[in-house]
């Protein structure tokens, strides 16, 4: 889709912003209409093809949340970017929760709306082509099988596994492919067609001329049928075909099989077949990412949002990214599984969000707190826990945001919870935010010495922490004291 074929609605109650948009958008080859209301949008959006709307958040009459849910009501392929000048924790959580595509505080600079347009752009052209593959696909099997992992190196395995024993092959490898770069191998078949086979130059050289004419290969032993400018086929092969797995935009890399000397070549049924399969594996392959994409985004967002806290507070400056570092090192020491680590590395990053929620003076107030102000501190746990609940993949982290504060011994908040009734990685997080906090600068003290800090977690040991946890982090911080 070229640009000037992409049409762009930008909302704003303030003419020149709209003025500002509209003209640096439309340099960049976009076809572009501006609407000062909510309701002069909605009429736009009627009587227009509109592929992306930028609104401002706060309006006279329709706001651009009302706007969003109408969007949302009618047209859910629109992706709409959040802009405010005013912002607040609420009405951010409210737009992302109804499926804002990314959210700005202004004053923003043109190339990063524009930037956020084209990723915009790219999510919606993705979700557009894999809707369209999708019912064009017929193999029930092949979709339950490709559509069961999330991971790219899981589905790069499946894919190959399956097109090998669907096509009844001895041997394949997938290579991707990356623009201006010749395509890498990503995944074999076990010997004798392993990476050693097929790091060859001339697979390379034929996967080229795949990617570069975006169509099938098909070669045999015998000579004649060997594609000029290619040497012929190692002695052990029978037949080889190479499918290019692409969408409607690009080539993405593609599929190589082949089949030992004295087995029958590939039919045409095997091609029909593994052209179905080809197609199928690019979707998924784009699915994937396009889901790692999204991830990413929510990421970043939250991410955002914990740099805002710690904006906020003055000394917690990098607590969350070592609270983060402590708590994966810990959990990998205890033995958990990849899925659980990384809900305890990201729950490390997001722990202290509520505090988004918690007044400046509160957070960064030298002296002692009173027992009001200690109060509205308690609080984060459970604004934390709400701002992440309505996130998809950051579900599994509200119980570890919010119960990190409670103690071993059923003294801690929001819940006294007790014992093994505290989440086991809420146990860990406890741990090391509080041996991350402790050797840090605070406004009411200096930081104290890892000595010092080991010793408070040995005093509170079966009291405020795991005792167990608490024997293996020290056995772990202390070995690292040790070896320096």
């Amino acid at each position: 889709m070229k640009n000037e074929l992409i049409q762009l609605l930008v909302v704003d109650d303030e003419k020149a912003i709209c003025t500002i948009l509209g003209q640096y958008l439309q340099k960049n080859n976009y076809t572009v209409f501006t609407a000062g209301s909510g309701d002069e949008a909605l009429k736009i959006i009627e009587q227009n093809k509109i592929d992306l709307v930028l609104t401002d958040i706060k309006m006279p009459g329709m706001s651009g949340v009302e706007l969003l849910k109408w969007i949302r009501e009618h047209n859910r392929s629109i992706p709409v970017l959040i802009t405010t000048g005013f912002p607040t924790l609420d009405s951010a959580i409210e737009a992302l929760k109804l499926g804002a595509f990314d959210y700005l505080t202004k004053p923003f600079h043109l190339e990063e709306i524009g930037e956020k347009i084209k990723r915009a752009l790219s999510s919606k052209r993705l979700e557009e082509e894999n809707l369209l593959f999708s019912k064009l696909v017929s193999l029930h099997e092949v979709t339950k099988v490709l559509a069961s992992t999330h991971q790219l190196l899981e589905l790069h395995y499946k894919i190959l596994d399956f097109s090998m024993k669907i096509s009844r092959s001895d041997g394949g490898a997938l290579m991707l492919h990356k623009e201006s770069n010749r395509p890498f191998l990503t995944d074999t078949s076990p010997a004798p067609y392993d990476r050693s086979f097929w790091d060859d130059g001339q697979f390379y050289d034929l996967n080229a001329w795949v990617v570069k004419n975006g169509e099938p290969l098909i070669m045999e032993a015998n000579p004649s049928k060997t594609l000029a400018g290619f040497i012929r086929l190692p002695a052990q092969v029978q037949s080889y075909i190479a499918f290019p797995l692409k969408t409607s935009s690009r080539t993405l890399g593609v599929l190589n099989l082949v089949r030992s000397l004295g087995n029958d070549s590939f039919s045409n049924v095997d091609l029909e077949i593994i052209t179905v399969l080809a197609s199928q594996a690019s979707i998924s392959i784009e699915n994937v990412r396009l889901y790692q994409d999204i991830q990413d985004n929510y990421l970043k967002t939250i991410h955002a949002f914990a740099l805002a806290v710690e904006a906020k507070d003055q000394y917690t400056h990098g607590h969350s990214e070592n609270v983060m570092k402590y708590t994966v090192v810990l959990a990998k020491h205890l033995g958990l599984g990849q899925e659980e680590i990384e809900h305890a590395k990201y729950a490390g990053l997001l722990h202290d969000i509520g505090k988004i929620g918690i007044s400046e003076s509160i957070l960064n107030k030298a002296g002692r707190l009173t027992p009001e102000e200690f109060d509205q501190i308690k609080r984060h746990p459970e604004l934390g826990g709400r701002i992440i609940a309505d996130v998809p993949f950051l579900k599994a982290l509200v119980p570890l945001v919010l119960h990190h504060h409670e103690f071993y011994n059923g003294k801690g908040y929001p819940d006294g919870l007790h014992g093994d009734d505290i989440p086991f990685s809420a146990r860990i997080l406890s741990i090391a935010d509080a041996y991350e906090a402790m050797t840090s600068d605070r406004p009411y003290r200096h930081a104290l010495s890892p000595a010092t800090a080991f010793e408070i977690l040995k005093k509170e040991r079966g009291r405020q922490f795991d005792p167990q946890m608490v024997d293996a982090f020290l056995n772990i911080m202390q070995g690292k004291a040790d070896e320096k």
